[in-house]
């Protein structure tokens, strides 16, 4: 009897709710998107540096540490963790089905940009 196959998590293909906020920032001098070859990865990158990435239906922004507490005691995301053993205080996965992934990355942009004190 054959297997049912079921598609790994790379070949999710892209996350929705990604593309507004690739969309926003394709004019941005400096912005490129790293896209992995389903699209299911896929980096936010200024002058070559990342500062968020939509991975397997989440959404992960680089903030300063004390905005990632703020979101997190809020209930908007988790601290990032790439390894078991690694959190990033700065990095900040949303959790929130419900929060504004392009007002999110909007903040992590400005950030990114040197601009600081993006609006909350």
């Amino acid at each position: 009897m054959p297997r049912e196959t079921r598609p790994r998590p790379d070949e999710e293909g892209p996350d929705p709710r990604f593309e507004p906020v690739a969309e926003a920032f394709a004019g941005v001098p400096g912005f490129s998107l790293m896209e992995s070859k389903s699209q299911a990865t896929r980096g936010l990158m200024l002058n070559g540096t990342s500062f968020g990435m939509s991975s397997h239906g989440r959404l992960i922004l680089k903030l300063t540490e004390e905005r990632a507490r703020e979101l997190v005691a809020q209930g908007v995301g988790k601290p990032f963790s790439p390894s078991p053993k690694r959190t990033l205080r700065d990095w900040i996965e949303v959790t929130d089905p419900s929060a504004d992934w392009l007002a999110l990355a909007r903040e992590a942009l400005e950030l990114a940009t040197g601009r600081g004190g993006a609006a909350r």
